[in-house]
């Protein structure tokens, strides 16, 4: 019976080693290339109705509060479009009633976007030009250390990527990788390289470091993410310019996700209706 007692805790101990190799050999398993993948697949929801709210705080300058409403769908299948937005100024209240339209395209249709304005005091929906002057949404965020190429997803396959160390941050256990671009120039990305915490236990990059052209760190940001059901979402963005020292805090409140938004709700109409309106 000793012996039997023995065996048993001998071959219970071979089965937990022969666990944990596996286990070892399958964290291992996961290069760079597979972990940013996993990033960028992270379920953010289908679509959204959300406030979201900007403070510029810029060296020797007041501080700048922008608030909106804004409704979000991600498109999925095999059309051109990857996402749409709206944003419905609330605050400040001079400017309340303005709103913006952008349409979103998949990278391998290599289409510039869509974008319209919406000015209440002309009644009247403009297509946002690419190229000439800034127009205004452009004038609006200048300020911003959280662009439009910082907050959404950037396409894995764009950059090369490798894995740096593994990391701490605020007691989650991270991945920390460093992705270069594959087409080089201010025009393509503002980046030099920008290095990356991905959280082990759900692959949400927490931290990101943006290195300019010189390979010199020119900015950080922080996210703080929220569970809803089975998708995760923002609920504070912070980014931080270390070479002038300006900041940017992006909060994200009254989230509703997966209200079943449409291709309709997008539209010029809509626009001028408000974000009541949109279904």
């Amino acid at each position: 019976m000793k012996n039997r007692t023995v065996l048993t805790g001998c071959l219970g101990i071979i089965v937990f080693l022969i666990a944990s190799i596996a286990a070892t050999a399958h964290a291992e398993e996961l290069s760079a290339d597979v972990i940013m993948k996993k990033t960028f697949e992270v379920y953010g929801g289908d679509d959204s109705l959300s406030k979201i709210t900007f403070i510029f705080q810029e060296k020797g300058e007041p501080e700048k509060k922008l608030i909106y409403s804004m409704a979000w769908k991600k498109f999925k299948g095999a059309g051109e479009v990857d996402t749409k937005v709206m944003m419905f100024r609330d605050f400040p209240p001079d400017a309340k009633g303005v709103s913006y339209l952008g349409i979103f395209y998949k990278p391998e249709f290599n289409k510039n976007d869509d974008e319209w304005l919406y000015l209440p005091e002309l009644r009247m929906v403009r297509r946002l030009s690419h190229t000439g002057p800034k127009h205004a949404k452009e004038e609006e965020f200048a300020k911003s250390e959280l662009r439009q190429f910082d907050l959404v997803p950037r396409n894995p396959d764009d950059d090369m990527h490798k894995l740096l160390s593994s990391a701490a941050m605020e007691g989650v256990d991270c991945h920390v990788i460093e992705s270069i671009p594959r087409k080089g120039g201010a025009e393509v990305y503002p980046y030099g390289k920008v290095v990356r915490w991905v959280s082990k236990d759900n692959f949400l990059p927490l931290r990101i470091d943006y290195y300019d052209e010189y390979n010199k760190l020119q900015k950080q940001q922080f996210t703080k993410w929220k569970k809803m059901n089975d998708a995760w979402v923002w609920e504070e963005v912070v980014g931080t310019n270390v070479q002038t020292g300006n900041k940017t805090l992006l909060t994200i409140t009254d989230i509703k996700l997966n209200v079943g938004l449409t291709d309709e709700s997008f539209s010029k109409r809509a626009m001028q209706l408000g974000i009541e309106n949109v279904k």
